[in-house]
This record gives C-alpha cells, structure tokens and sequence, in this order.
C-alpha cells in the first residue's frame, strides 16, 4: 500500500489505529492524487473513500473531522504527552519529532473541506455537517511552533487519554481500569447539612490537589447521611484540576498494588474510592488495603489518596467468639482494627437532628421548587415520612421531597 501523509508519523503514531482518522488520512492521499476528476476510475475511487468516512462519522456522531483530529491529538497518549502531563520538560529531540508531526496534521487539515466535498458531489457537506469553525484551539493557530506551545501547555493543564477526557472510573473483575458511564455526582453545594464534614473533605482535597501533604479519609456513619454522595461531589469542584474518581468494590481490593502502580506514574491525581467497606472478622481481604494505605511495602504515592465510607468505625467486626481460640487474642484485633487508624483523617456523619433534618428538606425543597400551603404542614409530612423509612437522613429528605412534586 502506497504511504499516506500520516504513515510517516514519529510521535503520534496511535492516531494510525483510529479508523476515522486512516479514513481521512486515505481520503487525503486521493485527494491530491486524483486531482483530475475526468478519470472515471479515479474519481470513482476518490468518491466511494469519501462516503466510506462519512458514513464512519455519522455512526460515531461526529460532526467535523476537523474537531475529531484535535480531540484525538489531545487525548493521545505517547512520549510527549505522559510527559507534559507531569509537568516535565521535554528535550530538543522530541520536539523536534512532534513539530514534525504537526507539520503533517496541518497538511491535511488545510485542505478545504468543501472542496473535498465538492470533488465527491455531496452537496450536504457531511464532512463538515454543521459547517463548523473548529471548536478545538488546536488549528485556529496557523503557524506549528505556536501549535506546539498550545498543546505543551494544554497537556500539563488537562492530562491525555482517558484520564483527560473521563471523571470517574472503576476496575472491573479483570482488574482493568475502565470508565464509569453516565457519571453525574450531585453539586457540592445542594448538598445540605454536615457542613463541618463537607469542609474537613473539600480542605483536605484542596490541600491535596495543590501539592501538599494530605491524609487519606475514613468516612463513618449511617447509611443514607450523604458519605459517598459528598466524596463523588469532589470531582466537579476539583476536576478541572486533573482530579479523578476510581473506584474499587472490596472483591477487587486484590487488585490495589497492580492499580497503584499504574496510577503513580501519571501526572494526575487520583481518589481511590471504596464504598461501604466493612470486613467479617474471618476475611483477610483487609490486608490487601492495610498494605496499600501507608504500608510497609512502599511509600504511598503522593498522587494517590484513599477515601473510604464505612458504617463501622473499626472497619472490621470484632467477634471475640470468632478468635476464642487464638492464643494472642488482642493481638489479632489489633491488627484488623488498626487499618482504621492508618486514615488520619475520620469524619463521623451522624443521623441529624430533627432541627438540622428540617434544614435540609426546606434546601431540597428551595432546590426543587415544591409547592406546599404550608412550612408547619410540609415539615410535619417530613418528619413522618422519617419515621416510616429508615429514619432522618439525607437520603429520606430527598425521597421525601421527591414525592412532594
């Protein structure tokens, strides 16, 4: 097969694995090659290789090839982003490379994108549908050394890959990091009550994010008091920050170092996220975690915090019949409960009180706009709604609340 323009790619060569993006590079090699549209076969060929990319970009929903590109350049990941991502200087050879490569996405994207419509007889455009200007910054810039500042900064600043283009994850049973669909965490700020918790959280994120020292949390209480709600609500104050949300269930805790060390080499930062965690005093699960938060085996990475939920203070459930046998019997309670005491951080999320109870369902309330004659008769309907389901929480207000629209 004959070289197409970015066969000779040296620093992005993963774009060559991406169908559209060998669809449009082909596209581009007839496109100059067959410039005498006389010849039936070479326009024919021309033709059926257009329509086979926009029928590519229709399947994927994508509007411009121009914005495609420069999504797929951000989000690349190779030399020279994984290094940019971290902040690290790149040396003359690799910039070099990557001006190389950028010379020869220029090339390709300079040429018109009607015209290469035109030359295919699709009056509909369909590879450029909206007849958009390029959302992306990246070819608004005309000359290459100032394309190549754009994305040196736009790296450090926003990451590559999939940590760059996705909030949330989690590992899956083969231990793979895969992307959490449909993340929508709930605003930190319709979050109502527990504001001293919310605030011990968001310090020591904030710490985190800037560089400085933080500790790893343990977030106890009843279910429903918004634990979880508050960790997943980080991601939208801090994302933008290169902040991310993995998280990990207890039957994949096996996993934890082969994730750490995939984590630790990147220039982001990462909230390892297990929910509801409490062990039986016959697992052993545990030491997978214990060993991870400041083990002995390695010094935890500074990229990386743990962030835990639990409704057992200890983690574990002490059962003194279970270890009646055991000749060193603190001592093996004290190894399972000492795990709790490697997060130096415990934020305790109480049941509210009726007071603070009525807070929050008057904020849900405001939030959601809900009609009621009264305060005393919506407070009232509240506080038994309570009583029928589990109690005062924040996940009964807004229950309550939702069944008041």
């Amino acid at each position: 097969m004959t070289d197409t323009l970015l066969s000779n790619l040296l620093v992005f060569r993963n774009l060559l694995d991406d169908e559209i993006i060998k669809s449009y590079d082909l596209l581009c090699q007839k496109y100059f090659k067959y410039s005498d549209n006389s010849n039936y076969e070479n326009k024919e060929q021309y033709s059926n290789e257009y329509y086979n990319l926009c029928g590519n970009l229709l399947v994927k929903n994508v509007d411009s090839i121009g914005d495609y590109l420069s999504n797929k350049i951000l989000s690349d990941e190779n030399i020279f982003s994984l290094r940019r991502e971290k902040g690290l200087v790149v040396d003359a050879k690799i910039k070099k490379a990557v001006l190389h490569d950028i010379s020869l996405f220029k090339k390709i994207y300079d040429i018109p994108l009607k015209g290469m419509a035109d030359k295919a007889g699709d009056i509909n455009s369909f590879i450029n549908y909206q007849n958009n200007e390029p959302l992306t910054e990246i070819f608004k810039i005309h000359k290459s050394e100032e394309i190549y500042d754009f994305i040196y900064t736009e790296y450090e600043k926003t990451g590559c890959g999939e940590f760059r283009n996705n909030y949330a994850f989690s590992i899956n049973d083969d231990g793979k990091i895969v992307t959490v669909d449909n993340f929508k965490p709930v605003a930190m700020e319709n979050i109502y009550g527990y504001e001293n918790q919310k605030n011990k959280i968001i310090s020591n994120t904030e710490k985190f994010i800037q560089g400085k020292f933080a500790l790893n949390a343990l977030l106890v209480g009843d279910s429903g008091t918004g634990k979880s709600t508050g960790v997943k609500a980080l991601i939208p104050m801090f994302g933008k920050s290169k902040l991310r949300l993995l998280e990990v269930d207890k039957k994949n805790l096996h996993y934890i170092t082969k994730i750490i060390d995939i984590l630790k080499n990147r220039g982001m930062y990462f909230i390892i996220f297990i929910d509801d965690l409490s062990f039986e005093s016959n697992e052993n699960s545990y030491k997978y975690l214990k060993s991870a938060v400041e083990g002995s085996i390695y010094e935890q990475p500074s990229n990386i915090l743990f962030y835990v939920t639990s409704n057992r203070k200890h983690l574990i459930k002490e059962n003194m019949v279970d270890r009646q046998n055991e000749v060193h019997l603190r001592d093996a309670i004290n190894e399972q409960t000492s795990l709790a005491d490697r997060f130096g951080l415990t934020i305790l999320y109480s049941e509210p009180n009726q007071n603070e109870y009525f807070e929050i369902v008057l904020g849900l309330a405001e939030k959601y706009k809900v009609k009621y004659s009264s305060k005393e008769q919506l407070l009232a309907d509240a506080k038994k709604f309570a009583m029928q389901n589990g109690g005062r929480t924040g996940r009964s207000a807004v229950q309550f609340v939702k069944t008041y629209i």
